[in-house]
């Protein structure tokens, strides 16, 4: 009998530690986001290519958030959070997108400054689920599309919190060099004789969070 009281005072303590020192959320908000360059070429002749510059626009992101508390005023935050992102790029006649759905995990180290500031900074690891190049009036069809899987990138930013909720804005850029093939039906851009790409996924953003914590 001892050993079970023993076992729920333990396991009380346990609980209330958890209590104090984590805690969950939810978030949200909007990436403004650019990729790297994307470069048109003729399946024939691959050494001849066309650079296009990537245009920043505007994708979201939603997810959920954990906090973990340390001493000396520091804490670890991971995130699971799914991402769209977006970026641009301006042909002769025709402009297009590349469209990016990621799952990724953000762990983050802090440190809370006063009671409501924070500065953090941590590495970022994406899986892509999903790639596509939309060009209207070029590219009909968009076929073998083959694209790296994972990347590993970093953030640093600063929020401010008020009791359960914050918001905050950060900076990412990729440090792994990653790529995204497509092999068209029609032409890039119109009227030229190239019918592939590659696009450079190595992105850069800024990222700007609100949050919701449990408690």
């Amino acid at each position: 009998m001892k050993k079970v009281y023993l076992f729920i005072a333990v396991l009380s303590f346990s609980l209330n530690v958890s209590a104090q020192i984590l805690n969950w959320g939810l978030k949200g908000g909007v990436n403004y986001n650019s990729n790297g360059d994307l470069r048109a070429f003729s399946l024939d002749d691959p050494n001849s290519f066309e650079k296009f510059s990537s245009n920043e626009e505007v994708g979201y992101h939603i997810g959920i958030l954990s906090e973990i508390k340390l001493p000396l005023f520091l804490y670890i935050r991971p995130e699971l959070i799914y991402t769209h992102t977006e970026s641009s790029y301006d042909f002769e006649t025709d402009s297009g997108k590349l469209k990016m759905d990621k799952l990724e995990l953000p762990v983050l180290i802090g440190f809370r400054v006063f009671t409501i500031g924070r500065l953090f900074l941590g590495p970022n690891f994406s899986y892509i689920m999903n790639t596509k190049l939309s060009i209207p009036d070029a590219v009909q069809t968009v076929s073998n599309v083959t694209s790296d899987d994972f990347i590993v990138s970093g953030q640093i930013g600063l929020g401010l919190n008020f009791g359960k909720i914050g918001a905050d804005i950060r900076w990412e850029t990729g440090f792994s060099e990653t790529e995204t093939s497509f092999i068209t039906d029609n032409l890039i851009p119109e009227n030229s004789d190239f019918n592939a790409a590659l696009a450079d996924t190595s992105h850069s953003q800024f990222i700007l969070s609100f949050y919701y914590k449990f408690k």
